[in-house]
């Protein structure tokens, strides 16, 4: 496929296929999905059934080259084969050196050479993870300080992206991600002799010259300021001994192996690439190395930025319960704002769209999402709509709005207007209660986001959502569940002009029924997700009919 068919990040930060606009929507499968043919099938064929446009899927190093320089792409063959059967897009992970800050996906050829690719070293006092306990089976952590281990990752990642060169001449792979949730665990630095010895070297001075004129409140500016805006000097004299400076120190170590290994990639062939993070300080992980120290988390983003500009973005695993704080964290406007992984929540679905105009979102374990739940039907209509919605976010006509527990209405900008959300619901019971009916004042029912096997369960979206965007001047698509939508503007009148529900067919959307009087205020339904076309009326000054 030439260049003009392929996949780019412009500088307008959205993400196009040749000169298409594209939003990818779908997850990844679970991490052994992808070790088999079988697998493969099984789990891409689910992704499909829970409305995706993509999957992402691991492509394991060891599986791929396990014996050194003898490589075997079967299983990234059936995968570009199944997702071009399928129609979906394809994300490629590179599970190389480092996967959640362990090497177990490395080779064992590489493994068991320990002269070769040294282990990385942990203080053995440092307060570990949930993942180390006492009596654990050893896990394998390599030194992202070993020439050796970078120069084998990358030589095994330029032939991956060489094969896809040869085989993927369709261009299913959209994107690729350069190792998974890199750091280190139980430290806040690697403590190895060639670790030691890049400790005492001289700071970068790219990483100088980003302290000195980046963000005032970054971690490695105000490292910086505390020791005396140095412009020069050894990583202790210039960012000190916490932990902090660790963090500092080991993020551009590790950037800059990231770096080494997606430039060989991108040599080979030109793709929009990532790293994706570790969320970092989080509750319950307040210090570097309960999070995986130097990874992409949101107190380094600027190092990485600076020593891995082969990467178009850092892209944050959302698990917390404040996913709106760590979104606003990665959606900087200064790259483009992907969720590579996330819990199984609609509302944060189109949060990310919506607020935050993704380049796209995926839920984690999406071949164990539930088929009816609330992320597939959301799924369902944005997939529907993407072209619209891609086109939305670039003009900035597109917003959402989750109306969290506790709160009375929630407002967002959507191009022009403010979109002022409320719960159905507790307007339907304040509805009742005026005329003397009492409902009972708990949440509607809705369905699990996960299949009963599922070793997580997920509980459903209980908290009213919708995706607002702009066809036009005056018509807009709502995407969402138990929410009343009103519109204002500064300068004009806003009435409803007419409300259209919008339905699944078998071809794609088809309009239902004409909405008018007080089944108006059921926009979206309040038991399922659903969408509606809006026509806006707008009047220069007046007033409402009715108040």
């Amino acid at each position: 496929m030439t260049a003009e068919g392929g996949w780019t990040v412009g500088e307008d930060l959205r993400l196009r296929k040749g000169t298409e606009l594209r939003v990818l929507l779908g997850g990844q499968v679970h991490n052994s999905s992808s070790s088999s043919a079988a697998a493969i099938r099984e789990s891409f064929a689910h992704a499909q059934r829970v409305n995706a446009n993509t999957v992402l899927a691991p492509v394991s190093w060891a599986l791929t080259e396990p014996r050194e320089g003898v490589f075997d792409f079967a299983l990234v063959d059936a995968m570009l084969e199944e997702a071009a059967r399928l129609e979906l897009n394809l994300v490629l992970l590179w599970f190389g050196a480092f996967k959640n800050a362990t090497s177990t996906y490395a080779p064992r050829w590489v493994r068991a050479d320990q002269e070769r690719f040294p282990r990385a070293v942990v203080h053995p006092t440092t307060k570990g993870s949930a993942f180390h306990y006492s009596g654990v089976t050893p896990t394998p952590v390599l030194s992202v300080f070993s020439e050796a281990l970078c120069a084998a990752d990358g030589t095994a990642f330029e032939a991956l992206m060489r094969h896809l060169v040869e085989s993927d001449e369709s261009d299913v792979v959209a994107l690729v991600q350069v190792e998974n949730e890199s750091g280190l665990l139980r430290d806040s630095r690697d403590r190895s002799d060639p670790a030691a010895s890049a400790w005492a070297e001289g700071v970068p001075d790219a990483l100088i010259a980003a302290a000195r004129e980046g963000d005032e409140a970054s971690l490695m500016h105000c490292l910086w300021v505390e020791r005396g805006r140095r412009d020069g000097g050894t990583w202790s004299e210039v960012f000190g001994d916490s932990a902090d400076a660790d963090e500092v120190f080991m993020a551009w170590a590790i950037a800059s192996y990231v770096e080494r290994v997606a430039a060989r990639g991108q040599a080979a062939k030109r793709i929009p690439m990532y790293a994706n993070a570790w969320l970092g300080p989080q509750p319950g992980q307040e210090e570097p190395g309960q999070w995986p120290s130097g990874g992409p988390s949101s107190r380094v983003i600027d190092v990485w930025r600076v020593a891995a500009p082969s990467l178009a973005l850092v892209g944050p695993d959302i698990y917390v319960d404040d996913a709106d704080s760590a979104m606003r964290d990665y959606a900087t406007g200064t790259q483009p704002f992907f969720v590579p992984e996330s819990r199984l929540r609609a509302g944060e679905l189109v949060r990310a769209i919506g607020t935050h105009r993704a380049i796209g979102w995926s839920g984690f374990g999406i071949d164990g999402a539930n088929p009816d739940g609330q992320v597939a039907a959301t799924f369902a209509y944005l997939t529907a709509f993407e072209h619209e919605i891609a086109r939305a976010q670039q003009q900035g006509r597109i917003g959402a709005v989750v109306v969290e527990p506790g709160t009375e209405v929630t407002e967002a900008p959507v191009g022009d207007l403010t979109v002022s959300a409320r719960s159905l619901n507790d307007i339907v019971r304040n509805f009742l209660l005026d005329v003397g009916v009492q409902l009972p004042d708990e949440a509607l029912p809705v369905p699990d986001e996960t299949l009963p096997r599922e070793p997580v369960p997920t509980p459903g979206e209980t908290r009213p959502f919708a995706l607002v965007f702009a066809e036009d001047d005056d018509s807009w698509i709502v995407v969402g569940q138990g929410v009343k939508l009103d519109f204002t503007a500064d300068d004009r009148v806003v009435e409803y002009d007419s409300v259209v529900e919008l339905l699944l067919g078998e071809d794609g959307i088809v309009p239902g029924r004409v909405l008018n009087g007080d089944e108006r205020l059921q926009v979206v339904p309040v038991d399922r997700v659903g969408a509606a076309r809006i026509t806006l009326l707008r009047m220069a000054g007046g007033t409402h009919g009715s108040e």
